[in-house]
């Protein structure tokens, strides 16, 4: 298995072009960019690098893992997000809605003991409310249309 170290380090050197600028983004030294590099090839068992004096470029390979480095580092804080907003969802329902109304009596119901709930103030936009949903982020949202997907319910 491969650090999210080493994913950090390649993804941002892809992204500065040098191991020093990436060095000095991460907040450590060039060497430790240096053995990091080598340590993620010799993880993959790929060339990732070729090596010139005084540069390092990616090669194909090395494109290839970087941009895959990227996607699993993606996934990995959509997967903590979730994580993090079902937990937030199982303590409090949190509602929100795509017009004002819903939102003005749910903060008067406030504190009545019909559930334990936290209304989100903003208002959702209607297009992104499958994904507030999907996400945990929300609970229950009042919208003005019918929803469509396999995990939700409208």
């Amino acid at each position: 298995m491969i650090e999210n170290y080493l994913l950090e380090e390649l993804v941002t050197f892809q992204r500065m072009g040098t191991l020093k600028k990436t060095a000095a983004h991460l907040a450590v030294t060039q060497p430790t960019v240096t053995r990091g590099m080598q340590k993620l090839e010799d993880g993959l068992g790929v060339k990732l690098f070729d090596r010139h004096p005084n540069r390092l470029e990616l090669t194909a390979a090395g494109e290839l893992a970087a941009k895959e480095a990227a996607a699993v580092l993606r996934r990995q804080e959509l997967m903590v997000n979730r994580v993090q907003n079902f937990v937030a969802q199982n303590q409090a329902l949190t509602i929100g809605a795509v017009v004002p109304g819903p939102l003005i009596i749910l903060k008067r119901l406030a504190g009545a003991p019909l559930f334990n709930h936290q209304v989100d103030e903003r208002l959702v936009e209607p297009e992104r409310v499958p994904e507030e949903l999907t996400d945990d982020r929300l609970g229950m949202v009042f919208t003005t249309t019918d929803l469509t997907g396999p995990d939700l319910i409208s």
